[in-house]
């Protein structure tokens, strides 16, 4: 065979084989960087879910949901687990709340039963988000309504998870701007 031709075959095979290697090297970069979106998505996909599975418990435990309701309402009855009926308007929240005055009646107690609860629910949130298990923002709604209608009773709320030591929940309510711009 001729030199020329052979060392011309020669390269020409080098660079084939430097186009393959280059070919498979970029292909494998690009899987690599699909595989990791689609985990990064994934990973997204299971934090919303936590996050609605969270909002959905939130939302259907009794204690929860009555807490939210009066929040929500200007006058509202529930019957407490003792099956006592109890009317409740926003009035009737603070003073029960009020860790100072040490109200001991069934509706004091069912609304303070109903906002622990909803405190307890509060700092599972607060957890979940802080530990990156779920995003703020997939708790936001229905939250970023109530916690302005909770700040209402600010100073009585926050003397309540001071003196329980509900810092989680506390945390959480920070996160909203109208827990601190609120007003009485």
């Amino acid at each position: 065979m001729d030199p020329i031709l052979k060392d011309w075959l020669q390269a020409g095979a080098w660079l084939a084989t430097a186009i393959g290697v280059i070919i498979t090297i970029v292909k494998f970069w690009s899987e690599v960087k699909a595989g990791r979106l689609q985990r990064e998505q994934d990973l997204r996909w299971r934090q919303a879910q936590a996050g609605k599975a969270l909002n959905d418990e939130m939302q259907t435990d009794e204690f929860a949901w009555a807490a939210l309701q009066m929040l929500d309402s200007d006058r509202r009855t529930f019957k407490t687990p003792a099956g006592i009926e109890v009317a409740v308007v926003h009035d009737d929240i603070a003073p029960a709340l009020d860790v100072s005055r040490g109200l001991d009646d069934d509706k004091s107690t069912f609304i303070r039963d109903s906002f622990d609860t909803l405190f307890y629910f509060m700092a599972m949130l607060e957890h979940y988000i802080s530990s990156g298990l779920i995003r703020h923002d997939d708790v936001a709604y229905p939250m970023e309504y109530y916690v302005p209608l909770l700040a209402r009773h600010r100073l009585e709320v926050s003397c309540y998870l001071e003196r329980y030591g509900l810092w989680r929940t506390r945390g959480f309510l920070e996160r909203y701007d109208a827990w601190h711009t609120s007003r009485r």
